[in-house]
């Protein structure tokens, strides 16, 4: 090789080597740029979720300050099956009949504020507030909204009720169970029961109110939830919590009960509040002072109860007062939302 060719060769290789390092470099840029995109979107993203979603803290109802004992509110709301799409119900139906039943809420607290004070309430979620898409195979063609869209909506309508709640009362407590339609999957499929659409929505309420300073709410990993309003001490279950397929007579799933309150359950407990079948009902417990109380639904024209179990219903809510020194339910009402 001559001394030109080999002058020309580590020529070639600088400039390769500094067209590399060029490219290099631009590289460099080019993933600082990419990663600075990416944090701007997620620092977007999280700025949006908190402008969209986070609320103003709800003004403070005007202090009642009679020294009656007080008594506290308890709004027992379960099975809004949230898209649900019948021949008389939908989204629509459940904004406005969930909304009616605070406006009746709040005329009978008024009314039992006659005689002594309501300062305080607890909401008991119960479950099943979205319709889901798992449960039987023809829910995907009874529904009027995607997962997707149940949860913004519903998410929605649970910050709404409990910031118009926090309008009424001074404080406000929120205790939460989810239902078997929020399962992810059928009942096979490997993923946790607490990974729970309705547990997701309720999650998102939470943080949408999060500076709310008079409203107390933990989560809900467990699937039995207890409810703790002064010497009152209640459960709070959906009502799928035992048989083979989450459905058994009231006989049966009422001597779960007893026996959950003979010592299976670690928790003293004098009430078991829960939803799941879609009506209205008081048992008895064993020990001759507990009952179980069971909600209705804000649902109408349910199919599946006709044709599978012959039953029926009229959309309800329930609404109780509490004594939280003697610790027991001293007035009850059926509220009808039809």
């Amino acid at each position: 090789m001559s001394l030109l060719d080999d002058a020309k060769e580590r020529l070639e290789q600088t400039e390769l080597r500094r067209a590399l390092n060029n490219a290099l470099r631009d590289l460099r840029r080019a993933r600082a740029r990419s990663e600075d995109l990416v944090e701007a979107v997620q620092k977007a993203a999280a700025d949006a979720f908190v402008i969209e979603f986070t609320q103003k803290a709800t003004p403070k109802p005007r202090a009642d300050k009679r020294k009656a004992v007080a008594e506290v509110a308890l709004w027992h709301l379960t099975d809004w099956q949230g898209a649900k799409l019948t021949t008389s119900y939908n989204r629509e139906v459940m904004f406005e009949r969930v909304h009616r039943f605070v406006d009746r809420a709040e005329r009978i607290t008024e009314i039992q504020r006659a005689a002594h004070p309501v300062r305080d309430c607890t909401i008991a979620f119960g479950g099943d507030m979205v319709e889901g898409l798992f449960n039987f195979p023809t829910q995907p063609y009874e529904v009027d909204a995607t997962l997707f869209e149940q949860w913004v909506s519903v998410s929605r309508l649970i910050g709404e009720i409990v910031q118009r709640a926090l309008g009424i009362y001074e404080n406000v407590q929120v205790v939460a169970e989810w239902g078997n339609h929020g399962r992810v999957g059928d009942k096979r499929a490997a993923v946790p029961r607490s990974d729970n659409l309705d547990r997701m929505c309720y999650e998102t309420a939470r943080q949408m109110l999060a500076n709310e300073k008079r409203l107390s709410w933990e989560d809900c990993p467990e699937d039995i939830q207890r409810i703790e309003i002064g010497n009152y001490r209640a459960l709070s279950m959906h009502g799928d919590e035992t048989g083979r397929s989450g459905y058994v007579s009231k006989t049966t799933f009422l001597a779960y009960l007893n026996r959950l309150k003979a010592g299976a359950y670690p928790w003293k407990f004098r009430d078991v509040y829960s939803g799941h079948r879609h009506t209205h009902d008081e048992m008895a417990m064993s020990d001759g002072i507990g009952a179980w109380y069971q909600t209705g639904s804000t649902e109408s024209d349910n199919r599946y109860a006709r044709d599978a179990m012959g039953a029926t219903a009229q959309p309800s809510q329930r609404l109780h007062f509490i004594d939280p020194d003697k610790g027991r339910v001293t007035a009850q009402y059926k509220v009808w939302l039809d």
